[in-house]
């Protein structure tokens, strides 16, 4: 998660500097707290819907026909 919000922070820093007045790593920090539950969410969602994407594939039965050896 730690560094799920490093990415965060280093994108907000992007959007939010400019060649005139650059965005320091602490600034950016600020700003990417205010949006960071929203995008945490989102990351949640996704790391749950491949666990359970995983789980169905384990799960999904196998053939039930026996193989003929003939």
């Amino acid at each position: 998660m730690r560094s799920l919000w490093f990415e965060h922070v280093a994108k907000t820093r992007k959007k939010l500097s400019t060649k005139k007045n650059p965005c320091s790593h602490r600034e950016a920090m600020k700003k990417a707290s205010e949006t960071w539950e929203k995008v945490k969410k989102k990351h949640m969602r996704a790391l749950n819907k491949k666990g359970t994407s995983e789980k169905k594939v384990k799960a999904a039965p196998l053939s039930t026909k026996p193989e003929s050896t003939d």
